[in-house]
């Protein structure tokens, strides 16, 4: 319903906000799109899957995407982390972003909001 398409919104926007903090000042842009420099924009990197993330559509990830945050929240001060989220169907519910975090969504992923 609404509620959904809200936290869509709000996660959508939250993203844009975030992916733009991969590009080093001074940095020409990419010559097609961001997946040519932001994996590489963080110190640390993770997988949503290192933390039991499942990308069938079906599965709830919503404790994968929290674990990973909190865990990858611990590196803010030493350069940062990246989350990546493979190819596949994420169900999640809500979960918080923190600072110096990027939030890196394939370009076949698909985030997939529950309540």
């Amino acid at each position: 319903g609404l509620m959904k398409l809200a936290w869509v919104t709000a996660l959508a926007l939250r993203l844009l906000c975030v992916m733009g903090e991969c590009k080093q000042p001074g940095a020409p842009a990419p010559a097609t799109s961001l997946a040519h420099y932001a994996p590489s924009c963080r110190a640390h990197r993770a997988s949503i899957k290192d933390f039991g993330g499942v990308g069938d559509g079906s599965t709830s990830n919503t404790k994968a995407f929290r674990d990973a945050v909190a865990h990858l929240s611990q590196f803010s001060a030493q350069g940062g982390a990246l989350l990546y989220v493979p190819p596949g169907r994420w169900l999640t519910g809500g979960f918080n972003l923190t600072s110096n975090f990027t939030l890196f969504l394939d370009r076949d992923a698909v985030l997939l909001a529950s309540q």
